[in-house]
């Protein structure tokens, strides 16, 4: 068997061996064992960054991230970041709003868990819970070197609204600190009025909310202006992180 062969079929066992310890999804959902077990390019890249051993742990030493976002983050985007980064020694956060309170003619109703936790998801499959590490309202732009805003629809949908999110990532943007997004997460960055004039990318199906808010719309793994990163789908995250970690080291 060739090399070639021999890598497919490997990725293959792999595959049949993640879905007979899955159950199956009862709603649409991303696989991260899909993902990283599908035989394109990108997908090798994200089994690579998600499972290969750190390349060097003091890489990142020293360096404070922000990761931003509230329920409904797509679980792939930001726990693929938090372990790469982490395990390249970085400290990580994860900035979120405070729950709030809401007018009870809303009909809103919220599990005592989101006081301290966002709830991940996997397209539209409930995922894990993560910690919240600083409220929104406690978190200096200040205090971190670089921030991720990533995807799952309803987060940055919550976030975008949020003149709080909208004015951290304005200031970590003008700080000329790696300021990026992922999928949707582009969204907070439309709000926050930051992509006028700039060259950006996001998922697919919000190209056309870029262009709106005045950005140059490519449809590349990863653009980059200046500080300003952005990518478009969960096999995009590998070289997102790249970016943000060529940008830390300059």
């Amino acid at each position: 068997m060739n090399p070639a062969d021999a890598s497919v079929s490997a990725r293959n066992a792999a595959l049949l061996r993640s879905q007979a310890l899955m159950a199956p999804a009862l709603v649409p959902s991303i696989s991260t064992e899909l993902l990283t077990t599908a035989d394109g390019p990108l997908n090798r890249e994200l089994h690579a960054f998600l499972y290969a051993p750190a390349s060097d742990p003091a890489l990142l030493r020293g360096k404070r991230v922000a990761i931003c976002c509230t329920n409904g983050v797509e679980e792939v985007e930001i726990t693929g970041s938090i372990r790469w980064l982490s395990e390249h020694g970085a400290t990580v956060h994860i900035v979120s709003p405070r729950i709030g309170e809401f007018h009870p003619t809303l009909g809103l109703r919220f599990p005592p868990q989101c006081a301290t936790h966002v709830l991940a998801i996997r397209l539209m499959e409930n995922a894990g819970w993560l910690k919240i590490d600083r409220y929104l309202d406690e978190a200096d732009p200040a205090d971190y070197d670089a921030c991720i805003f990533p995807g799952g629809c309803w987060n940055p949908d919550a976030l975008r609204a949020d003149p709080l999110a909208q004015t951290f990532v304005r200031e970590m943007w003008e700080s000329g600190k790696p300021t990026c997004a992922i999928c949707h997460g582009q969204w907070v960055m439309v709000s926050a009025g930051i992509l006028k004039g700039k060259k950006a990318t996001a998922v697919w199906n919000i190209h056309p909310d870029l262009a709106n808010a005045g950005a140059t719309v490519l449809d590349e793994p990863c653009v980059v202006d200046g500080n300003l990163i952005t990518a478009r789908f969960p096999y995009d995250l590998p070289r997102m992180i790249a970016a943000l970690v060529r940008q830390l080291k300059a």
